[in-house]
């Protein structure tokens, strides 16, 4: 499967996703808020796949524009080494270049040149799209080193379910115990000890990391 195919069908699970999400709000208890931010963030991952195909696809255009601008420039260099070599052994017989030859070496620079402006604004507006693209991942990062006040508020929808599933063995009535005693701890030490109360010493799960994650950003100072 190559690149584009790829990131066509990833797009596709991820519209599929918004629409599992969207289901979510016929179960009663399910927060409409939580489901919309859901969908939203499947929305947001979407775009940013999509942009990577437009990258790629930028790329490789630009790559073909480079070498369609570069070949007049390499047969222009070989046809002037030929000519500086005919110089030698004829320039008692006739012109170096001919009026005619002259003409085809300006309309081949001509050519070049239109070439040159046609696709002069790919390179423009590949820097622009990579530059957006960095923008939204530094924003991404800034979002999840911000500060927290509640768990409770703070845990998406997803990584509520993840959490569940993961650390809490699917019970709905032990997570929400946990996040409420985390979110009455009094510091990083004590919130600690909170979640190896539920998960012992095992810690190196993807979702007790991103818990912790969490907590450190609900006490900061403790670091």
């Amino acid at each position: 499967m190559d690149f584009n195919s790829t990131i066509d069908l990833i797009i596709r699970d991820l519209e599929e996703a918004r629409e599992i999400i969207d289901d979510l709000k016929k179960y009663p208890g399910v927060p409409v808020l939580q489901v919309e931010l859901a969908k939203s963030k499947c929305k947001t991952a979407g775009e940013v796949i999509a942009l990577l195909k437009t990258l790629k696809n930028n790329v490789i255009v630009e790559e073909k524009t480079r070498n369609v601008i570069e070949e007049p420039i390499r047969k222009e260099v070989v046809d002037k080494k030929e000519s500086e070599s005919q110089k030698t052994e004829a320039e008692s017989q006739k012109p170096l270049i001919t009026e005619e030859e002259h003409e085809h070496h300006v309309k081949k620079q001509s050519e070049s040149s239109i070439i040159a402006d046609t696709f002069s604004h790919l390179s423009g507006s590949l820097n622009e799209q990579i530059g957006s693209h960095k923008a939204d991942l530094d924003l991404s990062q800034r979002l999840k080193s911000k500060p927290i006040s509640s768990l409770t508020e703070a845990i998406g929808v997803n990584d509520r379910f993840l959490f569940i599933r993961e650390i809490f063995n699917n019970n709905k009535d032990a997570y929400a115990q946990a996040i409420s005693r985390l979110d009455h701890a009094e510091n990083l030490c004590d919130a600690n000890a909170i979640i190896m109360s539920y998960t012992g010493d095992n810690i190196e799960t993807e979702a007790i990391i991103q818990l912790l994650d969490l907590v450190k950003r609900k006490f900061p100072s403790y670091e």
